[in-house]
């Protein structure tokens, strides 16, 4: 291979895009002069047989990148990209998405892989021959699997430390529970898998960010030894256990559907003190009748529960209209009886037959909401919140009708089905009706391949008593065999901004429209 400019230090816009090639190894470093020239001998000795390239992204303050300069100049498959100032913000995390970001296009499978040769090279073409006979998008080295160890992390503390942040994992998101070792950071995974993703990792564990951000990934494992540090000292720190901690807070919060059942279970406990008070104060304060109080409470918890559920919850869970949320809600009520009814079978023979008494009642009250909750998950995520998509789009259909449909899921002012690279449209969407603004974000789209959502503000700041409307546009290409065969473009002026959910919504619905471009 053509040996291309090695370094890069004025960010990833500045990068040259070499060959494309099966593999790319990414490595983060950072003060690892001793440790990288071993790396590079061996696996230059166990991938004898496979195009490759190893991308450095190094945040040192030693001799490290003169070290990989002097490799890269003897190898043109070494490539350093070097990072400075506010760039290293982040840390490891950052610098893996950095690599990967940098040769998402050029490369089929990228492994991310320590310098430090706790992970061992010999590893990665089996790792990549997993991945090409099974089909799987991520491929993980995991030392929790049968035959793993973790003799290589030095004592027990951080052992212990290691083993409690997989299970806080594996018990917040479902998502990493498909791996015996979601913090790995020695995995495999095909570029195409996470293509338009934007990862947002903070600290070391950029495995789980793709794991949670990307739910629909194929993962399989091979487990490895763990092996200890060749040379120089750990980078782990206190500071990264909080890093840790706050990128769970983070996926938790930001990513819709992760740990649901948690933010279920959250709302669920806002029910219980809704729920509590209001049985509490009427028996107690206004002497209510026991049953007549429960009844209160519980509607009133249900109340609350629903609006909570709605907007944090289920979140995701798209409702195009307000009959559609309206409909929802009337839903709630039947799956809520159900609920109320489990509750009711609990607690109301504890208090008939066992004691009415404060605070009897309400802990009977606590037990019977146990019942009442489970029921009302279940039944909600099946009935209440399911996706309210319209029908599967319909190749076959007229494009007008398909740009209709999502015209008014979107709620948007054109929607326009662009076949490229002429820009011919489909339909009633004329060429005209295109700006310089909508072919540079259609031209954006069609060379990166990737989803794009614009948003742009009003042109002067407006007074302190109008809403600001804004210019929004969706663009999504229509792909075959990674190349663009066209894009639907919707654009809309509105106070409200198009929303990366109706990204999502629209890059899932146009997915099967590649015969309409042909």
């Amino acid at each position: 291979m053509k040996a291309e400019k090695q370094a890069v230090t004025g960010g990833p816009e500045r990068w040259r895009s070499p060959e494309k090639v099966l593999l790319t190894l990414v490595v983060p470093t950072r003060n690892e002069a001793d440790n990288v020239p071993k790396l590079v001998h061996e696996l230059r000795e166990s991938l004898s047989d496979l195009d490759y390239r190893v991308v450095f992204v190094d945040d040192s303050t030693d001799e490290t990148p003169e070290v990989i300069q002097v490799l890269a100049e003897q190898d043109g498959r070494i490539h350093l990209v070097r990072r400075e100032g506010a760039e290293r913000y982040g840390g490891l995390s950052t610098a893996v998405t950095t690599g990967m970001e940098l040769f998402s296009g050029v490369s089929e499978y990228i492994c991310v892989m320590d310098a430090d040769l706790q992970h061992p090279p010999e590893k990665v073409s089996e790792m990549l021959e997993i991945a090409r006979r099974s089909d799987a998008d991520v491929v993980v080295a995991s030392r929790s699997g049968p035959g793993g160890s973790y003799a290589g992390l030095s004592g027990r503390m951080r052992r212990a430390v290691s083993v409690g942040s997989k299970y806080l994992a594996r018990i917040v998101f479902k998502e990493a529970r498909k791996t015996s070792d979601p913090m790995a950071g020695f995995f495999l995974i095909r570029n195409q898998a996470i293509s338009g993703i934007q990862f947002r990792p903070t600290g070391f564990k950029v495995l789980l960010e793709i794991l949670v951000c990307a739910p629909e990934l194929k993962v399989l494992e091979t487990s490895f030894e763990f092996q200890a540090r060749h040379a120089g000292v750990s980078k782990a720190t206190v500071r990264q256990g909080f890093e840790y901690l706050t990128h769970i807070l983070s996926l938790f919060c930001y990513v819709p559907s992760a740990g649901r059942f948690w933010k279920f279970a959250l709302v669920g406990a806002s029910g219980v003190l809704v729920n509590m008070v209001t049985l509490i104060v009427l028996a107690e304060y206004f002497d209510a009748n026991k049953v007549i109080a429960w009844m209160f409470a519980v509607g009133l918890s249900i109340l609350s529960n629903f609006l909570l559920n709605n907007a944090f919850t289920w979140r995701d869970i798209r409702h195009s209209s307000r009959i559609h949320f309206f409909l929802r809600g009337v839903l709630a009520y039947p799956v809520a009886v159900m609920g109320i009814g489990a509750n009711f079978a609990v607690w109301y023979p504890l208090v008939k037959y066992a004691s009415d008494d404060f605070p009897y009642y309400a802990l009977f009250n606590l037990l019977g909401i146990v019942a009442g909750t489970s029921v009302n998950f279940i039944l909600s995520s099946q009935l209440v919140f399911r996706p309210s998509m319209p029908k599967n789009l319909d190749p076959d259909a007229p494009p007008n009708q398909i740009a209709e449909i999502i015209r008014r899921e979107l709620k948007a002012d054109r929607v326009g089905l662009i076949r490229v690279p002429d820009l011919t449209p489909l339909g009633e969407y004329s060429y005209r009706d295109l700006t310089a603004s909508d072919r540079s974000v259609i031209d954006l789209v069609v060379k990166t391949t990737h989803p794009t959502l614009t948003v742009t503000g009003p042109r002067r700041l407006p007074q302190a008593r109008t809403n600001a409307r804004w210019t929004n546009s969706l663009a999504v290409p229509i792909l075959h065999d990674e190349h663009a065969l066209g894009v639907v473009y919707a654009t809309r002026t509105s106070t409200e901004p198009f929303t990366e959910d109706d990204l999502h919504w629209l890059t899932a619905y146009t997915s099967s429209a590649t015969k309409m471009f042909e």
